[in-house]
């Protein structure tokens, strides 16, 4: 019973935990030293629909490891980082090892979107309790939902 009992814990804690800062990103600069965050990357503008049919192709060329497609959204994805906040979203970007699963922008997007970070005061298991619960609220046209050991 007690994992259960610590589960029902860290879901009281996400319920209760509202972000100690929020803000959109507007430099990578921003995130220096950022260990731990939620990032929500939203297309502003453009055609979901195209978007999502453009991730699908780019998907089938096999060229770099891209998130599991979901339906169109505006809400491209919901992730979050416990390490280096920065280095994730420059992987989201397409700045990163082609082998890592993201979005990989820059090989695909030419639309305009936009990054809104939350920082949480959190353990790691309540961030991802967060984080799914966002992502099941927004429900973004990629990623899947749960940590990577799930």
């Amino acid at each position: 019973m007690a994992y259960i009992d610590r589960l029902i814990e860290n879901c009281e804690l996400a319920k209760s935990s509202p972000p100690i800062r929020e803000f959109e990103l507007k430099n990578l600069t921003e995130l220096d030293g950022m260990k731990q965050a939620i990032y929500i990357i939203e297309e502003v503008g453009g055609d979901v629909e195209e978007t999502f049919n453009k991730l699908s192709q780019y998907k089938d060329l096999k060229k770099r490891k891209c998130p599991k497609l979901n339906a169109p959204s505006k809400i491209m994805y919901v992730g979050s980082s416990t390490t280096n906040v920065q280095k994730r979203i420059e992987q989201h970007l397409g700045k990163g090892y082609y082998g890592t699963y993201a979005l990989h922008l820059n090989f695909w997007f030419t639309g305009n979107y936009k990054i809104t970070i939350k920082q949480f005061n959190v353990s790691r298991d309540v961030l991802q309790i967060v984080e799914d619960s966002l992502s099941d609220q927004l429900k973004p046209a990629f990623g899947k939902q749960g940590g990577n050991s799930r």
